[in-house]
């Protein structure tokens, strides 16, 4: 009898031992598995094991010398999956070539405009003039019918766009309009059923959320980077050379972006247009940590206007002021103003211009702008975003403080020349549209050029004829074969007329050239 009892015990002593031995090993190898695992997306749950006393990684505690540790919750590693967005959208991003005298064929002209203004310690690098033509960026097909977004400095001054595919199919593209204010122009290009990317609200991104970047850089087709929003409606300055009145309010992005990039796609995880990318700060012309994009409200207004309006529609408050977070510039203004107003969200008005959409609502010099229609505004880059979004004749909400106190004005917004409405294409002159100012051509310089006709461009603006290779001082004489002696002349020949238009001129050298562009 007692030997029975004696292997009963034996035998339950050793099934343990066998137990725990086979218990410890299974931890061991689940354990190895999990650290040697990578989990897609779909299978990110977390497991549950018990940590052994002996595993380095458990912390170090009295319950750690016990036979049994307490269970360690271990989640596996996982990385977002980007394919689908990518399939979605790389075939609606297009390299733009640019065929131009003014600039070297390696990068696109911002490569020397990305750096920070002198202010932020770096001095602007200068395009140098080269007779060697092809300057690269990026675009973002918007519609099926070959409409297609870009930068207005990726195609300044081209003598001829070409546009390349994704699946390498090359076109020529004729120049829509531009809008030099946001650094935004319009391409089109002939064929249907072409891929595109539908646009999305960018009032909606939040800051931290993913976004792709895909465009050209270096001339490398269809690169694609990902990165997250790190920071929305940061103004730079770096279209105040650019534009009388221009509006930055970019996302900011830690999405690698490099020259040849500008013009391309910057898109959220449904694989919608949350934005153009535009510029990146850097002292060397490459990407070092930071990278910027004009947000898809502006650039769909922007687009409109060209397509409906041809040329853009834009809307003013009729203020100057300064951004109350800049403590250098208020420490000025109080000084100057003997008042004591301590840097705050806000934009405070230095002046009110006569007869603007502000001074009519009684808007004042001091005032202090907190919101725009509930929106508010933290800096002159929100400011500028909600303006630039609007057109002549829109209304806004604005709530300020005046002398401590909360005020709110009802503001119809107009344009430079005072008026409440949007102008349609007939009451637009053909020299605005075309990006013209002309003057009468005197006596003695027909008597020069041998002519009885013509008129001198004084200004030019990117846009159809500089897209043809026109500049100031160039003399147009005939248009779709006729004479042209004044302005009117070229409101006469092509209001209401769409097609092919030829322009002879003579340049300051005397040569006559005889070009033509596409009017829709």
């Amino acid at each position: 009898m007692k030997k029975i009892v004696f292997y009963i015990v034996l035998s339950s002593i050793m099934s343990s031992i066998i137990t725990i031995a086979g218990y410890k090993k299974y931890t061991k190898e689940t354990k190895e598995e999990l650290n040697n695992t990578t989990y897609p997306l779909s299978l990110a749950q977390t497991k549950l094991i018990s940590s052994s006393p002996s595993s380095p990684s458990s912390p170090s505690s009295p319950s750690s010398h016990s036979s049994h540790s307490s269970p360690t919750l271990v989640r596996p590693t996982v990385y977002p999956d980007f394919t689908k967005v990518v399939e979605k959208t790389i075939h609606a991003v297009v390299n733009v070539k640019n065929y131009s005298r003014r600039y070297n064929n390696q990068f696109d002209p911002f490569d020397f405009f990305f750096g920070f203004p002198d202010d932020f310690g770096y001095k602007e690098k200068k395009p140098k003039r080269n007779d060697i033509p092809g300057l690269h960026g990026s675009g973002v097909i918007i519609s099926p019918d070959g409409y297609i977004v870009t930068n207005n400095h990726v195609i300044k001054d081209a003598e001829k766009i070409e546009i390349t595919l994704n699946d390498q199919r090359t076109y020529k593209a004729d120049l829509i309009g531009t809008d030099s204010s946001t650094d935004i122009a319009l391409l089109k290009i002939s064929d249907k059923n072409l891929p595109f990317i539908y646009f999305s609200d960018s009032n909606k991104v939040k800051v931290g959320e993913w976004v792709l970047a895909i465009g050209n850089p270096f001339d490398l087709n269809s690169t694609v980077t990902a990165g997250i929003i790190s920071a929305k409606n940061r103004s730079l300055g770096i279209l105040k050379g650019e534009a009388q009145s221009a509006i930055e309010s970019f996302f900011q992005t830690d999405a690698a972006v490099n020259p040849g990039n500008s013009g391309g796609a910057l898109v959220n995880t449904n694989g919608e247009l949350i934005g153009i990318n535009t510029a990146i700060s850097s002292s060397s012309g490459n990407f070092i940590g930071y990278s910027f994009a004009a947000p898809s409200n502006l650039v769909a207004k922007v687009i409109q206007d060209i397509k409906n309006y041809g040329t853009v529609q834009r809307a003013y408050l009729g203020i100057r002021g300064m951004d109350l977070s800049k403590t250098e510039h208020l420490k000025d203004y109080n000084k100057e103003a003997n008042q004591s107003i301590k840097p705050q969200q806000g934009f405070l008005i230095g002046e009110v211009f006569d007869k603007s959409g502000a001074s009519d609502a009684g808007l004042r010099k001091g005032d202090i702008i907190k919101s725009i229609d509930g929106i508010t505004i933290q800096n002159i880059a929100d400011l500028s975003f909600i303006v630039g979004t609007k057109h002549p004749g829109d209304k806004i909400k604005v709530n300020i403080i005046r002398n401590g106190y909360k005020k709110t004005f009802n503001v119809t917004l107009k344009d430079l020349q005072g008026r409440k409405k949007i102008r349609n294409r007939d009451e637009i002159g053909l020299s605005e549209l075309l990006g013209i100012k002309v003057e009468p051509l005197s006596k003695e310089s027909k008597r020069y050029f041998g002519i009885d006709c013509g008129i001198r461009i004084i200004e030019i603006k990117t846009g159809r004829l500089s897209s043809i290779g026109m500049e100031e001082g160039d003399i147009i004489l005939l248009i779709n074969g006729k004479k042209i002696k004044k302005a009117n002349d070229i409101d006469r020949v092509l209001k209401k007329y769409s097609g092919d238009v030829t322009i002879k001129f003579i340049k300051q050298n005397g040569q006559v050239y005889i070009a033509g562009f596409e009017m829709n």
